[in-house]
């Protein structure tokens, strides 16, 4: 059986590799760029954040293999976890845009 909460963590892992190690790309939907500077500056911060999410579904992972019958019990702190990043990334946008 394929464990869920590894693809969200490689998923995961792969969107905060692309914005850290390819900055210059304009791949968050939700954010406003003004200026190219600020672009490069926004996606190492969104990166960094992307870790989270990241943390919590290896965890989860590794919960899972312990005690398969969590696993749907435990698909609610993935996606909490993924709702805090993008509140988190939002709310520090404000400031960052500023710089």
């Amino acid at each position: 059986m394929v464990n869920f909460f590894l693809l969200i963590g490689v998923l995961l892992t792969g969107i905060a590799a692309l914005l850290y190690f390819a900055p210059k790309l304009r791949i968050l939907n939700f954010v406003d760029y003004h200026t190219p500077a600020s672009v490069i500056r926004i996606n190492r911060y969104a990166a960094a954040r992307l870790l989270l999410p990241v943390c919590v579904s290896a965890g989860c992972a590794y919960i899972v293999e312990m005690r398969p019958e969590l696993a749907v019990p435990l698909l609610f702190p993935v996606m909490i976890s993924i709702l805090v990043t993008v509140v988190w990334i939002a709310a520090g946008l404000t400031r960052l845009k500023d710089r």
